[in-house]
């Protein structure tokens, strides 16, 4: 059996183009991983660093990111494929470095993340998630995309 790790960055539009996913084939005969990484972000002042989140916060936002992870692998899987997902959110200061230490943890085969489309300044930096994973994943990646809006 197969492992195909879905990548969720629970924004509204990335949710959305993971729900396309229901019924493709390459989500067949695998075990499902919904996988959403929040990143430790350290901030300094003049007296102490403050980290966010702070790790007694850690609980309530793993309840309510696995509910809404939930709610995705049910518009995307099947019934025998959601008895055989797994959903897991992780806090790390690296969310790139986790993910790929993740995928090889499991013996990954497919690794599938939605593009955030950035745009203007954003879109001139190269450090994005989806472009880590092109570049470090140890298996293959599957990338979706917004369709382009046409007038």
């Amino acid at each position: 059996m197969k492992n195909v790790v879905i990548c969720c960055s629970l924004e509204d539009e990335n949710i959305e183009l993971l729900k396309a996913l229901k019924g493709k084939s390459a989500l067949e005969d695998a075990t499902l991983h919904f996988v959403h990484i929040f990143e430790i972000h350290v901030y300094t002042s003049d007296f102490s660093p403050y980290i966010f989140p702070s790790e007694d916060k850690y609980p309530e936002i793993e309840e309510a990111s696995k509910k809404v992870m939930r709610t995705v692998a049910e518009n995307v899987c099947t019934p025998s494929e959601l008895e055989k997902s797994q959903i897991e959110c992780y806090f790390a200061y690296s969310p790139k470095q986790k993910i790929t230490e993740y995928l090889q943890d499991v013996n990954a085969d497919l690794v599938i993340v939605a593009s955030k489309q950035k745009h203007g300044i954003e879109g001139l930096f190269s450090s994005s998630f989806t472009e880590h994973l092109v570049k470090y994943s140890p298996c293959d990646v599957h990338i979706l995309r917004a369709k382009e809006d046409q007038k």
